[in-house]
């Protein structure tokens, strides 16, 4: 949890110090230039100057031309003198303070917004305060305290939200003064279900306990200051006071796709918090209204109540897990912490392309460490590889502790197909998340990429890139898991997460061998590889402790599941439906091997090359949807990121040579015909492999995963008498 905000605060100030040295301005960029033009002549002309020395002498009777010596040390006063007469006065460098101005901005921002969140929130929901012994309802302040002297958390206040209707609480607050929100709906859950008023609350005192709540909102507090300073350098670059406003344009740009990721990364951790809150809530011993098994009852029952009232709407990467995936952590607590495709991949894509970020304007931080006394003359290179560092050790201890939880949760060594089939898994989607991070590049202002990338490990082996990220990830998280798999066999659970990440954090030092000490780098790569191996080894010799792998726990009857979606077409335009799906997703496959070789310098370009692909990713995806609804809401992401990429064509054309409104009809008319294949495709997929399921109703649950228990009093799972409730607002 902590490494994952270090990873984010340290994405964001790579890319604040990335924007801060191409953001000078026009005069200071048309001062350096008439000052560079300036100073070979003026030189040229205090050398003649000067007195001839023996040594010019002698050259200038061997040869017609005279090539003057360079100026003497006593002549450098006189020089600089001539200099300042004769040309216009350079500028003085200030990327220092751009860069520490953009630092300042992102901290001290960050932390304004941290602080007045809580009020914010107080007054934009207009909250009341709930009083134990006095004021409405002290009784709901007294049970909400009581639960968090019983968790051992310190609450500083209780609210309510009378405008929201449903069931629903949650924590905010920042340090030392955190507060618990109660939406309207808890009063009546309160009076009737006690129990799950209790499960609900303590799910929110859990965030606290753990202290997510105030990473969650530290790290929101500087995405959002670093919003801002990325809207500044935005408008900057199109006010046309900034000196080079096109590269300032387009490392926006990218700069913006970075702040997308971080945010989809951020949700991804939020889903993982959601299943650790949800762990602590069903935890512990008897209290006044239930024991811990009746707990877990409870949430599990309040869950499957919540899936009567789903309608598919809510955004991608969202801030709770979907439900199938929290009820299964709940029946096997071990796969709260796994890692998923997902968060492989965006934290493989946010790495690299900081790196890339940092690597591409590297010189400019060397030079500025030259001017502040940090770096000599003969340390100077095109690509500083020791900015890598930062940004690849906490991404490496992210991955080791979570491929360790992984190997925990899927069986480790008795797993067998399941853990090798979940590490195939998360290796592909860590390969994609490096190749997506190397493809989303802006172009270097100083030195070739070429160099950067043969400053990876794998460069000796292989010139292609997208083989050499292929092993990066494959032999990455093999490593990973064979060390994994021996912690669990000789170690405790926290110990092995420990080393787990300090083994992930040596592995992507390795990434970037050149970033190392000088000599260091085969003695780090054996230690790696010496570590793997002597893991693969202990497996011989497992020594489990009982109990390592939790019981399934029991939970109440799956809810009801629709699966009614079928293709609207058969025969003939079936498969022409097929091939034109099959036709764009070729394309979709080529377009991404482009990008891998060479990436354009057009925003434009690249969002219609990186809509199509998504495109053709989220149909897959929509394909192996769970249920219908699941369904449809890919397929409604689908089209999105197809009108977003023919949008990008339409206005990239408009600005090529034959611009007008028919490339706009044709293009549209083009996606609109593949949209709809697309639909069909995805939904024959979809019908053919739930084609054994029920058309309508609810499956048939396994004797494991039913409990006969009674369920709690009360009309809350009735159809008829369930509170209004909106997707994404339950806890």
């Amino acid at each position: 949890m902590f490494v994952r905000a270090l990873l984010f605060c340290v994405a964001l100030m790579a890319a604040a110090v990335t924007i801060a040295f191409p953001a000078t301005t026009s005069q200071e960029d048309d001062a350096s230039k008439a000052y560079s033009m300036c100073w070979p002549g003026a030189v040229r002309q205090f050398q003649l100057t000067l007195p001839m020395s023996s040594v010019e002498r002698e050259i200038l009777l061997r040869a017609p031309v005279w090539p003057p010596q360079p100026v003497a040390e006593k002549d450098g006063p006189a020089l600089k003198r001539y200099l300042e007469e004769h040309c216009p006065k350079p500028p003085v460098p200030r990327g220092e303070l751009r860069v520490g101005f953009a630092l300042g901005i992102l901290g001290v921002g960050g932390f304004v917004l941290y602080w007045i969140s809580p009020y914010w929130q107080i007054l934009y929901h207009r909250l009341l305060r709930l009083r134990p012994g006095s004021g409405y309802r002290p009784d709901l302040a007294d049970a909400v305290f009581r639960l968090a002297d019983d968790a051992g958390v310190a609450v500083h206040g209780v609210w309510l939200n009378s405008d929201g209707y449903t069931t629903n609480a949650v924590a905010f607050g920042h340090w030392r003064r955190r507060h618990i929100e109660l939406a309207s709906g808890m009063v009546k859950r309160f009076d009737e279900d006690p129990g799950t008023f209790e499960v609900v609350v303590r799910h929110e005192l859990g965030h606290i306990r753990h202290r997510d709540l105030d990473i969650t909102q530290g790290v929101t507090a500087l995405w959002g200051a670093f919003i801002v300073l990325l809207g500044a350098a935005f408008c900057f670059a199109l006010s046309g006071d900034a000196g080079d406003g096109t590269y300032l344009l387009r490392l926006s740009f990218h700069l913006a796709l970075l702040v997308c990721l971080l945010y989809a990364a951020r949700n991804a951790f939020l889903q993982s918090r959601e299943l650790h809150a949800d762990a602590f809530a069903v935890r512990g011993g008897h209290t006044r209204t239930g024991q811990g098994e009746e707990r877990r009852w409870s949430l599990d029952a309040f869950f499957v109540d919540l899936a009567a009232g789903r309608n598919g709407t809510g955004l991608p990467f969202g801030t709770h897990p979907a439900l199938q995936r929290r009820r299964a952590a709940l029946r096997h607590p071990a796969l709260a912490g796994e890692l998923s495709v997902w968060e492989a991949a965006l934290t493989g894509c946010v790495a690299l392309l900081a790196v890339n970020l940092l690597l591409g304007n590297s010189y400019d931080i060397m030079l500025t460490g030259r001017r502040l006394g940090f770096l000599e003359i003969d340390t100077l290179h095109p690509v500083y590889t020791w900015l890598a560092l930062p940004l690849l050790l906490p991404a490496g201890a992210v991955l080791g502790a979570g491929i360790r939880h992984t190997v925990t949760a899927w069986g480790g060594a008795r797993g067998g197909r399941a853990v090798m089939g979940r590490l195939a898994l998360l290796a592909l989607g860590l390969y994609a998340g490096l190749c997506a991070g190397c493809a989303l590049h802006p172009s270097q202002t100083y030195g070739d990429r070429s160099v950067q990338l043969r400053s990876m490990w794998w460069s000796p082996v292989t010139d292609a890139l997208g083989l050499g990220l292929a092993l990066t990830a494959a032999l990455s998280v093999l490593a990973l898991a064979l060390f994994a798999l021996a912690c669990d066999a000789v170690c405790g659970p926290r110990v092995a997460s420990w080393w787990a990440g300090a083994y992930g954090v040596l592995i992507t030092a390795t990434w970037f061998p050149t970033a190392l000490p000088g000599g260091s780098a085969p003695y780090v790569r054996g230690v790696v590889i010496g570590v793997a191996l002597l893991g693969g080894a202990l497996l011989a010799f497992p020594r489990r402790r009982p109990g390592s792998t939790p019981a399934p726990v029991p939970m109440v009857p799956q809810e009801p599941v629709t699966r009614t979606e079928s293709p609207s077409v058969a025969g003939p335009r079936l498969l022409l439906a097929h091939a034109v799906t099959a036709s764009a997703a070729a394309g979709a496959v080529i377009v991404a091997a482009r990008l891998l070789v060479e990436t354009p310098d057009a925003p434009l370009t690249l969002v219609a090359a990186s809509g199509l692909v998504c495109y053709t990713g989220v149909l897959a995806g929509a394909a192996a949807a769970p249920h219908d609804a699941e369904f449809r809401r890919r397929i409604r992401y689908a089209v999105v990121c197809l009108v977003l990429s023919t949008g990008a064509a339409f206005l990239e054309a408009l600005g090529g040579a034959s611009p007008g409104v028919e490339p706009g009809l044709l293009l549209g008319a083009a996606a609109a015909g593949v949209a709809v294949a697309g639909r069909v495709s995805a939904s024959a997929v979809y019908a053919f492999r739930h084609r054994h399921g029920p058309a309508t109703g609810s499956p048939a649950a396994a004797p494991s995963d039913v409990a006969p228990q009674p369920r709690p009093a009360g009309t809350r799972c009735e159809p008829g008498n369930r509170h209004r409730r909106t997707a994404g607002q339950h806890r």
